[in-house]
């Protein structure tokens, strides 16, 4: 019992990274990013750390087609000695507009020491058309309805990383994303905080320091409005910091951290591999 009491403590900042790895993935960078293609393929992967202890890994995965993407993404958690593992697999996929992405399906499934399930999204003309549970997941008991104004104009997590590959000044900590993941609506804000250098060894050429954006997220509906959430609201100390590639004109987030009073979880990118049509480059750490 102590043991799960512990790591429900720490299953929240984690799952925040989580998410907020998921959509903050790849922003294209400027000047050119406006005329630049979306990479063929990128292959991103990162050690989960909880107060300095890694517990897990987590891997993004996207392909564009044309005008089609697919997009995968993997945690796997193992906390507490291995007491308590935990692994959840979304796959997207949709087509990409004048005007950023359009998701057609989504798809989540998660499996843990006591429960497993999954989620479908449909979308369609904008919004959310069908969303399906698998076993049913009824709300608790306080949860802020989501009405079916909150799933118009939304992104599902990881259909959120084309939108932010498009910021409309060429900064990645200048953007605010609607985003809904079957069960919660929330919105999380890019809000600039300034430069850092990079402490790990750096390839030849690329800069020397990240850009660092402190990230918002405003809860919609959803979730039960406790104090819980009223923490998260506050929370300012939630950072991304992003990796220039000049190669492909992209940032990638190098390290992003969620602290909260029990610690600190963190997400750090371990290699990276990217093809355009002009090459493939790779990072390692």
């Amino acid at each position: 019992m102590a043991a799960w009491v512990a790591w429900k403590s720490v299953r929240g900042p984690i799952c925040t990274a989580l998410g907020i790895a998921a959509i903050s993935s790849i922003s294209l960078a400027p000047p050119a990013y406006a005329a630049e293609p979306w990479p063929a393929e990128v292959q991103a992967n990162y050690r989960i750390q909880f107060n300095g202890f890694e517990v897990g890994q987590f891997t993004f995965n996207s392909s564009v087609h044309e005008r089609t993407y697919a997009i995968s993404a993997n945690a796997d958690i193992s906390a507490l000695l291995g007491f308590v593992r935990w692994n959840g697999a979304t796959r997207v996929s949709g087509a990409l507009a004048g005007n950023g992405p359009r998701p057609a399906g989504y798809n989540f499934d998660f499996r843990g020491a006591s429960k497993a399930g999954s989620i479908r999204m449909s979308f369609g003309s904008g919004a959310v058309t069908t969303i399906n549970f698998n076993p049913p997941m009824p709300d608790p008991p306080g949860t802020v309805p989501v009405q079916p104004a909150h799933m118009r104009g939304v992104l599902d997590p990881l259909s959120a990383v084309l939108s932010l590959s498009r910021p409309k000044d060429g900064n990645p900590c200048n953007q605010r994303v609607a985003v809904f993941d079957g069960k919660a609506r929330f919105d999380l804000a890019f809000l600039p905080k300034g430069e850092v250098p990079i402490a790990e060894g750096k390839p030849a050429a690329a800069p020397e320091m990240l850009t660092l954006c402190r990230v918002r997220v405003v809860p919609i509906s959803g979730h039960v409005d406790d104090e819980k959430a009223q923490e998260l609201k506050r929370n300012l100390g939630i950072e991304v910091a992003f990796r220039a590639v000049p190669g492909a004109d992209l940032f990638v987030p190098h390290r992003i951290t969620v602290p909260t009073f029990a610690g600190s979880a963190e997400l750090v990118a371990q290699s990276l591999t990217i093809r355009t049509h002009r090459e493939q480059i790779a990072l390692v750490n």
